[in-house]
C-alpha cells in the first residue's frame, strides 16, 4: 500500500471544459488524486471534491476563485475519504461546504482513523497530509438536494455503496454525472471497511444508469459514458456470483480468495489496482455469509 506512482498532487492547470460551464481537473492517473469538478453558474460556483491535504485544497480553491470571479463558492465532496475530502481546510471562510448528513457523520466517526491510516502510506502521502485538520460541513441534507447555481441546476443524491455516505452529483440539463468512487474506470473497486456493501453499490449503479448520463466522471480514471457505469456494475455482479457459487459449494475463504482472485484478474486483465481484489472478495464473502469481515494481508 505504500507504493505510488507519483506524489499525490492535483494539477488545476490541466483543467478542461467538458460541457458548458463544467470543468474537470483530471487525475492524470496519479494514485490518490481524484477527478475534480468545478460547475459554474451565473450566481455561484460549485466545487466537487478538493484533493488530499492543504496544498491541494489551496490549489483547487485558487482555480475555483479564478473562474468564479467574485461569485459565491460552494464545496461538496462525494465521500469522506482523504483524497476526496481532506483538502477542504483552505475552503473554510471562502466557501459554503455542503454534504449529506451521513457523510458528515462518517467523517466524524472515521476521519481521524483514515488520517492516521493514510499518513502511514509513505512519505509523499504523509507530506500531503501535514497539518490537516478534519473539516465538517456548514450545511447538510438528507436524501436529495437540488442546488441552483444560476442557470445551472445541480442535484446531490445520497447513494451508499463504497462508503456509508457516498453521494453523486448530477447536472440534469447537461447530463453530466460525478460518481466519486462508486465508479472507477478500469480500476478495481475498493471496499474500504465493513460499511461498504455490494448490494447497495449495485443498486447505486442501477440508479445512475437510469439517469442516462452523457458524460460520467468517475472517482479515478478516464471520463466515460453510461457504458462505464454498466461495465462497473457487470464487474460487481460477476465478482459476487463468483464468490457466491463457491460459498454454496462449501469452499473455505482462503481457497475462494486464491482461485477467485485469479479468475477475476484474468477476466479484467486490463484493469489496474488488482491488489484490491482480495479485499473485494473478503467483503463479498462477509456479506454473503454474515460472518465478520476478515481483512486480507497486503
Amino acid at each position: 500500500m505504500s507504493q505510488f506512482n507519483h506524489p499525490p498532487l492535483v494539477q488545476p492547470a490541466l483543467s478542461r471544459e467538458i460541457a458548458p460551464g463544467v470543468l474537470v481537473i483530471p487525475d492524470q492517473h496519479i494514485d490518490l488524486v481524484p477527478n475534480i469538478g468545478i460547475v459554474i453558474g451565473t450566481d455561484a460556483v460549485l466545487v466537487v471534491d478538493c484533493g488530499m491535504g492543504r496544498e491541494n485544497g489551496q490549489q483547487v480553491l485558487h482555480k475555483a476563485m479564478e473562474v468564479a470571479a467574485g461569485k459565491r463558492l460552494l464545496l461538496t465532496t462525494t465521500h469522506f475519504h482523504p483524497e476526496h475530502a481532506f483538502g477542504a481546510q483552505p475552503f473554510k471562510g471562502y466557501a459554503t461546504i455542503l454534504t449529506n448528513t451521513t457523510q458528515a457523520d462518517e467523517m466524524q466517526e472515521k476521519g481521524a482513523f483514515f488520517l492516521t491510516l493514510f499518513r502511514d502510506m509513505g512519505p509523499d502521502v504523509h507530506k500531503a497530509l501535514e497539518g490537516v485538520e478534519l473539516v465538517m460541513p456548514d450545511e447538510t441534507y438528507q436524501g436529495e438536494k437540488t442546488i441552483d447555481l444560476g442557470g445551472k441546476q445541480v442535484v446531490l443524491r445520497e447513494l451508499p455503496g463504497h462508503t456509508r455516505g457516498d453521494q453523486i452529483v448530477f447536472l440534469p440539463h447537461e447530463q453530466v454525472l460525478f460518481t466519486g468512487d462508486l465508479v472507477e474506470n478500469r480500476l478495481f473497486p475498493i471496499f474500504p471497511d465493513q460499511d461498504a456493501s455490494v448490494g447497495q453499490w449495485s443498486e447505486a449503479l442501477a440508479q445512475m444508469i437510469r439517469l442516462s448520463p452523457q458524460m460520467v466522471i468517475p472517482g479515478h480514471g478516464e471520463l466515460g459514458t453510461v457504458e462505464l457505469l454498466q461495465e462497473f456494475q457487470d464487474h460487481l455482479l460477476f465478482a459476487r456470483q463468483e464468490v457466491s457459487h463457491r460459498v454454496k459449494e462449501g469452499q473455505a475463504l482462503e481457497r475462494i480468495d486464491q482461485e477467485g482472485s485469479q479468475i477475476i484478474k484474468e477476466r479484467y486483465r486490463e484493469w489496474g489496482n488488482d491488489r484490491w481484489i482480495p479485499l473485494e472478495i473478503h467483503s463479498m464473502y462477509s456479506e454473503i455469509t454474515g460472518e465478520p469481515l476478515i481483512l486480507p494481508a497486503f
